[in-house]
């Protein structure tokens, strides 16, 4: 009797998912999980990388008829303009910009660790260095940076909510109370038309996504709305004084040009500079710990890499394709559509499985091994077409820089214990990593 394919609950959970993966790619292209209405997998990476490419047909939005509050969730010409907007963020001089406190930060959080023999690198050495990119792009103050990491899990959470089947939502009365505390908050930080409409968004984000609101999404929500408070109160004071960096760019396309017109709302870019804590903290944090747990476990590549520099960038890109920060990303078909043969209504959700397709060995030869003589691996962990990342630079600059630093100051590093996978579906990446190291 044939096994039953995977669930994406156990793939969510499955520390080394890739065999399942794999029977997906060979047993069911498009795959229709148990217990998921209307939802299918696509895993090959043809099939994967031509739905991200076609906006048109396959929308970021998941409910029909209604403008997303994320950039990241809109198409065509809502999505363009944003985009415009936020790509100001990620220019070359931007990025270069940006480069020495990302090695400043990298080298002396690197070094604490060192000075005490170790540690939990996640949040002392991953997360330290995205956050204190982010934090320049958005003049956030040293004091408030750790509250970065938490936003970018509340976003999470919210607007980027994976339904599971049978979630149950907070109790009605539950609901209300924070609701009604969180328009007090914001209404008094932001006044009641901007602080009204940007609550409606952030309460309404889950529900898009077809989620339940949760007791965890209802925390999600309370800090989201600490976040844009705040950030907004950065904004007004920016507006009075500024200070010559990116987030200032971002504060004149709201402003009315000759015609009139702004470029981009005060709760686009408010909304939009959330979007870049789980854009540019998040996922630059899960890519820096999974190349750090692939060098523990694998002594001759830490070795090796030591001999030879030149190769760190090779790693690091094969640190993204092998194991995607983003494991799958959502689409929405806005025409009935046939795939292998099946067909996909209207409106169904698609699943795309970017952590199959980067390991898909029509693909890629020896798909499941690293190698440092790969070349361009045109991987899809930044996604393709419209919805390209525009990060995709900047966390590779991290990661390289990053990865450099680490080599070049330990002569060892040895995980303590056995990570544990995030729970967070569709992305893939460990809560702590524990390590012993040595000093170079």
């Amino acid at each position: 009797m044939t096994n039953p394919l995977p669930t994406l609950e156990e793939l969510a959970r499955e520390e080394e998912p890739w065999a399942g993966y794999a029977r997906l790619r060979d047993e069911a292209p498009i795959y229709r999980p148990p217990a998921w209405d209307r939802t299918f997998v696509l895993s090959r990476y043809d099939d994967v990388r031509a739905v991200l490419a076609d906006s048109v047909t396959f929308s970021s939005s998941m409910s029909p008829n209604v403008t997303p509050a994320m950039m990241v969730h809109r198409d065509g010409e809502p999505h363009d303009r944003l985009r415009r907007v936020m790509a100001a963020a990620f220019t070359p001089r931007a990025i270069e910009v940006l480069a020495p406190g990302i090695e400043r930060v990298a080298a002396s959080s690197l070094d604490a660790l060192i000075e005490r023999g170790g540690g939990d690198l996640v949040p002392a050495w991953c997360q330290a260095i995205p956050v204190s990119a982010i934090a320049e792009i958005l003049s956030v103050p040293p004091e408030r940076q750790p509250d970065l990491r938490r936003w970018a899990l509340d976003l999470l959470s919210v607007f980027f909510a994976q339904p599971e089947p049978g979630e149950q939502a907070a109790p009605f009365g539950r609901r209300t109370w924070v609701q009604a505390e969180c328009a007090v908050r914001i209404c008094a930080a932001m006044g009641p038309r901007l602080g009204g409409e940007l609550l409606g968004l952030i309460f309404r984000g889950a529900k898009q996504r077809g989620a339940a609101l949760t007791p965890r999404r209802l925390d999600g929500c309370r800090g989201l709305v600490e976040f844009v408070a705040f950030l907004n109160g950065i904004v007004r004071q920016q507006r009075r004084a500024p200070r010559g960096n990116v987030l200032d760019m971002l504060i004149e396309a709201m402003e009315p040009g000759e015609d009139g017109v702004s470029q981009a709302s005060e709760v686009e870019i408010l909304l939009q500079g959330l979007a870049l804590i789980v854009a540019g903290v998040d996922t630059t944090a899960t890519f820096l710990g999974n190349g750090v747990r692939v060098l523990c476990e694998r002594p001759e590549l830490y070795a090796e890499l030591r001999a030879n520099p030149d190769s760190i960038d090779a790693f690091a890109s094969e640190v993204l394709r092998l194991w995607s920060p983003v494991q799958w990303t959502d689409r929405r078909a806005t025409r009935a559509v046939e795939i292998h043969g099946q067909t996909i209504p209207t409106n169904a959700q698609l699943k795309l499985f970017i952590g199959a397709a980067n390991r898909d060995p029509d693909q890629y030869e020896a798909a499941d091994e690293l190698r440092l003589d790969r070349g361009e691996t045109g991987d899809l962990s930044f996604a393709v077409g419209p919805h390209a990342c525009i990060g995709r630079n900047l966390a590779l600059l991290e990661g390289r820089r990053a990865f450099r630093i680490l080599l070049a100051r330990t002569s060892g590093i040895h995980l303590e214990e056995r990570p544990q996978r995030t729970l967070h579906p569709g992305t893939y990446g460990f809560e702590e990593l524990r390590v012993k190291l040595e000093r170079a």
